[in-house]
């Protein structure tokens, strides 16, 4: 979809947005610097629009009385393809501008970090390369892939004992409780900020659950409509038809993310109940903008709109900028020797935006998109045939 591909370029550029009002100190002061700051909440929007793309094929199955076969095989190197080429390339990177800058740009260079890198393994142990440090939210969407097939067919298990009207629901009760789950999570993460495991286990799988929760929810309403109640009928007419409501509102959950209900803007630890509030409000913000992007008719409308090739081109880069855009300003700031919390975010944005889109559009030309063309002449019967949602 089209609507979801300009969503990817939404996520990516908010999280490149926090990262350079954090290292030009700009996310410190004012109203812009505030909504710098929360940019974060892009990671939210793509572990919502993962679990939507994954979780439909998966809750179909679920849901079905007689699903074919798994082909778990075919998931994994999808998967796989999806996230690693472009990923090992740029670690690559990473690692040759370690041991050229030094601790101008990085942590020293060992074989236990790059090995943990190397296994996606960075979220949950660490160490991490200071120009990959947003890479730990690839360690969760990894957890979330491989945690997801197995879950659904558990599901689909427990569900067989259920009628099929019943289905739906009690997969969208699961999926509340789980994201209830992770924001209780959250409160235990950051009641104990100085514990080695609080950090890990808040960037976990389990303490993002109620982000996580917003795609699959998304993916059980789209396939099963009387999973909700009837008399939420009316409210999911309206906002199935009113994307820019939706997207205004979302601006609004923004505005009150940057508030101190959500906590501190730097790298302070919250209160257990700003990790709840900011964890919540990313959530909304997340599950707004996939409602947008999923609105009847949205996608066909971009589609004929002259935005369509920059909505396909924004989904296309995305994961590039946001592979290459922390390497890009650790680079900068080490060759230009620029203070840290000192410079004008302005001009910063553009150069790192303008090279991390020369990268990713690279990346993408030579990497991503041959390894995707690849998987895609596969034959559909084969055990890895058949494109991957992306």
């Amino acid at each position: 979809m089209v609507t979801l591909d300009a969503l990817r370029g939404v996520g990516a550029l908010l999280v490149l947005v926090s990262h350079v009002g954090f290292w030009s100190g700009a996310s410190r002061d004012g109203v812009l610097g505030a909504l710098a700051a929360r940019g974060d909440s892009g990671v939210a929007v793509f572990f919502a629009i993962s679990a939507y793309l994954l979780g439909r094929p998966a809750v179909a199955r679920a849901l079905a009385d007689d699903p074919p076969p798994a082909r778990v095989a075919r998931y994994a190197r999808h998967r796989a393809v999806r996230i690693l080429p472009a990923y090992l390339l740029v670690l690559a990177a990473v690692v040759l501008a370690a041991l050229v800058i030094g601790g101008r740009a990085a942590d020293p260079v060992s074989v236990r970090t790059v090995l943990v890198h190397l296994v996606v393994g960075q979220g949950l142990v660490g160490p991490t390369f200071q120009s990959f440090t947003q890479t730990w939210s690839l360690t969760t969407e990894v957890c979330f892939y491989l945690l997801l097939p197995l879950a659904a067919g558990a599901l689909g298990v427990l569900l067989r004992r259920l009628p099929g009207a019943a289905r739906g629901r009690a997969v969208l009760c699961g999926v509340l409780v789980l994201a209830l789950v992770g924001l209780a999570v959250q409160a235990l993460a950051a009641s104990a900020p100085g514990a080695g495991w609080s950090g890990p286990l808040a960037t976990s799988v389990v303490g993002h659950a109620a982000w996580f929760a917003v795609g699959l929810v998304a993916a059980v309403v789209s396939l099963d409509g009387a999973a909700l109640p009837a008399r939420w009928g009316a409210l999911r007419e309206t906002v199935a038809t009113s994307p820019g409501t939706l997207v205004l509102t979302a601006g609004i959950v923004l505005l009150v993310a940057c508030t101190p209900l959500a906590g501190p803007r730097d790298l302070a630890a919250p209160s257990p109940a700003e990790a709840v509030v900011k964890e919540l409000l990313y959530a909304v913000l997340a599950a707004l903008l996939l409602a947008a992007a999923l609105a009847r008719g949205a996608d066909e409308r971009v589609q004929r709109s002259p935005a369509a090739g920059a909505a396909r081109w924004a989904g296309d880069l995305s994961y590039g900028v946001f592979l290459w855009h922390v390497l890009v300003l650790q680079v900068l700031f080490a060759t230009l020797s620029l203070p840290l919390f000192a410079v004008p975010a302005g001009w910063l944005l553009v150069a790192v935006l303008v090279i991390s889109l020369g990268l990713a559009a690279l990346t993408w030309v030579g990497v991503e998109r041959p390894a995707l063309r690849r998987l895609r002449q596969e034959p559909v019967g084969s055990p890895a045939g058949a494109a991957a949602p992306r």
